[in-house]
Parts: C-alpha cells; structure tokens; sequence
C-alpha cells in the first residue's frame, strides 16, 4: 500500500530543504501543492480549463475541485508522497481523507517542524545580515508581519491536530540555524523516529 505523509511548518522554516531531506529519508516523492496547482492552471486540460474559469469568476477552489486535482497527481506517480503545507483547514483534511480512502493510500505521519523558542527564533532570525536589511528597511511592520504569520500558520496547523490521530504526529522542535543543512535535519528526524 502507498503512503502519503504531510509535511507541516512553523513559518520561517525553509520548505525547500526541510522539504527535501524528509522527502528523501522517507524516499517519497513532493507533492507541493502550490507549484503543482500553477502547472496545473497553465495546462489546457479539462480540468484546468475548469480550475481557470472558477478563479477567474472570483471564486475560490473547493475542495471538491482541489480532490479532483489530487487524485490526478496521485495517480501520476507510483511512488509514496509527501505533501507540503497542505491542508489549511479541516474541510481541507476531511476532503484529503477521502482522496486517501478512494486511491488506497495510507496517511502514515504527519510531520511538525516548529520552532522550539519562537521569540528567541525570530531574533536570531534578524540577526542575520541579509535578513536584517528587511528589518532595517521596514522595521516594526517586518516584525509584525512575522508574528500574524506565524500564529496564523500555528492556528491552522493546531486545528488539523486537533482533529486528526495524534499517534500519526511526529513533532520536530527546531532551533535557529543560520546555514540549516541536510544532515542535521536528518539527524533531527531520526531522533523523532
């Protein structure tokens, strides 16, 4: 049987190489949501001329129309998945589930990358120099931008656990490191495991 596992994180975390050493210690192929659902807009498929017409009506993608999405990317690849920072919200969930039921695909984790201190995260973060420079320029905004952020993407990630087993969280709390690496995520997820 596959497995899908999900990937959630803290914000400020890097998906891209979190992304891909737990895609790699899990040999799971990313399925990140977002740049798959650019693609898909721009292919003159059905169901992209179905997804176009409905956001360009104004409206948003249901979940119904994101299960659809899915399932066609699921049945694009043998290989087990691991899905990036999806979904956002229970209906999300819920709507995930059943893809999973109706493709026979297990959820195996759903892995929780957090950060350990946020504030002491967040003031390491800034005194990066490259990073500084937005705080510099902008000040209290960048600040508060980061705080809404992160309890935003805390709540969501929070109501999902919530609901959801919590025998299948793997929960990672991170440090902020200013040159992250392969190895020592990997080393992280196998102390989780």
């Amino acid at each position: 049987m596959r497995k899908l596992n999900i990937l959630f994180l803290d914000w400020r975390l890097s998906q891209s190489k979190i992304g891909s050493a737990l895609s790699s210690e899990l040999d799971s192929s990313i399925f990140n949501l977002s740049n798959l659902l650019k693609e898909q807009l721009r292919n003159n498929d059905s169901l992209g001329k179905e997804m176009r017409k409905i956001l360009e009506s104004g409206e948003m993608l249901t979940t119904e129309i994101i299960g659809k999405f899915i399932t066609k990317n699921l049945k694009e690849t043998d290989n087990n998945v691991l899905v990036i920072e999806y979904p956002r919200t229970i209906e999300q969930f819920d709507g995930l589930k059943k893809v999973l039921a109706d493709e026979n695909i297990e959820l195996e984790n759903i892995w929780y990358f957090k950060q350990r201190e946020p504030k002491e995260f967040m003031n390491d973060h800034f005194k990066n120099p490259i990073e500084k420079q937005w705080l510099d320029k902008y000040g209290d905004e960048v600040i508060e931008k980061w705080k809404t952020e992160f309890t935003r993407r805390r709540e969501q990630i929070a109501e999902i656990r919530n609901i959801s087993d919590e025998f299948k969280w793997k929960i990672i709390e991170m440090d902020y490191i200013e040159n992250l690496n392969s190895e020592y995520i990997s080393r992280k997820i196998k102390d989780c495991v």
